[in-house]
């Protein structure tokens, strides 16, 4: 065998070492791939840290640097506090009994942070960041709460970072940065240090609590396990579908007017009767053809908020904000409200990529963005969604901001057909099949309302031209029963 032969099956025995797959399934903390950063435009700032590292992969950078003696300082108050039941040889020892789960969480992680020679070197940054992080969360909640003696105290009044000034207006970079994937800690970490700190192990539920009230999380999930880190809980909390009841769905009645006759419409022109079977995950309808649940499901052409509105479909606030929480019942999909702002690009970027890279995470984020970029073809269907309080944009730009922000978002994105909001997108293609006659008669309102009812001017011309119309039907029929065949037949007389 000649001698690049035996290179070559040297390097396909290395190439996917046991120890090495092992660690795959623990791997929770992720460069973004080029694949991510091309379909953005190469626009980098949306997956790199502006304000502080956390963690090993952004460690150095230059532009971070002046945070690292504020994180030894954020040390050295946690330790020196009256109430701390550590010392660092103690917390050192702590963290250094789960340094290999930490390693193990960080793909990738580089030769500078990995082997005994290296193990002093990532226990400090972990501790050093995971107390400075501690220290940050800890110091804006002190500030936030009323009447409480501010932890702040510890620190200089002038402090740049811990002081109330100092912390109020370093709060929103911090959460930014807390939210890259490249830029996370484990909360086993936090959990450790707690524990050492307090002298005894802190609750799950405490650590998840703190982390998604500092990130300003509004729903907080409970009874669920440690986050592996900020980015997956705060994910989390965006999808606690365990809150969803369909009871508690809020909402107004269907519009007077036209809207009034809806059951009839159905009930005189619905051709069967819905009667769903489920088997094997395949949904059928009896009478009517039901949209198949296959391998290989029916694409289905998407159809924009202000279609769906034509056609009959009411918009309604779900009774949770959970991005999850999207159904159609009858004529009503029910979606939660979401605040559209500066911050929504990187939050969803990141939630997605994650989605993407980790083993066994959901891609409900990255579904329920391209539900909704679907719906807003223009800035029409964003002006409706606002008026419906599905949407509450507050960037700066005009509504079709919004619908740029979604097409980059969905940029290169891969689209599961499998996700529970294609099956919503499904149904709501079945209630067109199965309502033709009662869609029709909604885009034909619709139509009549937004061509002829825009202005008291173009009503008044309708008005004017339906009373001729009745004129001219009214003059026909007087015309038609004023005629006798009898005179018709008789002979007209002659002049002389």
């Amino acid at each position: 065998m000649s001698s690049w032969a035996v290179d070559m099956e040297k390097k396909l025995d290395d190439v996917e070492q046991p120890a090495k797959v092992e660690r795959w399934l623990k791997h929770c903390i992720f460069r973004v791939p080029l694949r991510f950063k091309m379909a953005i435009g190469g626009v980098s700032c949306i997956y790199k840290p502006q304000t502080v590292s956390l963690g090993p992969f952004h460690h150095g950078d230059k532009d971070l640097k002046p945070m690292e003696e504020h994180k030894l300082r954020a040390v050295r108050h946690l330790l020196h506090r009256a109430n701390c039941k550590t010392t660092l040889a103690e917390l050192i020892a702590a963290v250094d009994e789960v340094v290999d789960e930490l390693q193990d969480a960080y793909m990738d992680l580089g030769e500078e942070w990995q082997g005994k020679e290296n193990r002093g070197k990532f226990l400090e940054m972990m501790i050093t960041d995971g107390c400075f992080l501690l220290e940050v969360m800890r110091t804006v909640a002190a500030v936030e709460e009323k009447g409480s003696i501010l932890m702040a105290m510890d620190y200089m009044h002038g402090d740049p970072v811990f002081s109330k000034h100092g912390i109020q207006h370093m709060k929103p970079f911090v959460q930014r940065d807390m939210l890259m994937v490249e830029n996370q800690l484990p909360l086993m970490l936090l959990e450790k240090i707690v524990a050492a700190e307090e002298g005894k192990a802190p609750s799950t539920a405490s650590i998840n609590f703190m982390v998604l009230k500092f990130l300003e999380s509004e729903d907080v999930p409970e009874g669920i396990n440690l986050g592996l880190h900020p980015l997956d809980i705060y994910r989390t909390s965006l999808l606690n579908a365990g809150m969803k009841t369909k009871g508690d769905k809020q909402g107004q009645r269907h519009p007077q007017g036209l809207l009034k006759i809806k059951s009839w419409m159905c009930s005189c022109f619905k051709a069967h009767q819905q009667n769903i079977h489920r088997d094997r995950g395949v949904e059928t309808e009896m009478g009517a053809p039901r949209l198949p649940r296959t391998n290989n499901p029916q694409r289905v052409v998407p159809r924009s908020a202000w279609k769906l509105s034509e056609a009959g479909i009411r918009f309604v606030p779900s009774s949770t904000r959970c991005l999850d929480d999207i159904d159609l019942d009858s004529w009503t999909l029910y979606m939660p409200k979401l605040l559209i702002d500066d911050s929504t690009a990187y939050k969803f970027h990141n939630m997605m990529v994650f989605e993407a890279m980790h083993v066994g995470t959901r891609n409900d984020v990255t579904a329920y963005v391209l539900f909704v970029k679907d719906l807003m073809d223009s800035a029409d269907d964003v002006r409706l969604l606002v008026k419906k309080m599905i949407l509450e944009n507050d960037l700066a730009d005009d509504n079709a901001a919004v619908v740029r922000l979604f097409n980059d978002l969905t940029r290169d994105v891969y689209k599961n057909r499998r996700s529970q909001l294609c099956r919503v997108r499904d149904d709501l293609e079945h209630h067109y099949i199965n309502h033709r006659a009662c869609v029709n008669m909604y885009e034909w309102w619709a139509h009549l309302r937004s061509n002829y009812f825009r202005s008291p001017w173009t009503v008044l011309a309708l008005l004017t031209a339906v009373l001729f119309l009745i004129g001219d039907i009214v003059q026909s029929v007087y015309a038609v029963k004023g005629y006798d065949p009898k005179d018709h037949g008789k002979a007209k007389p002659k002049m002389n």
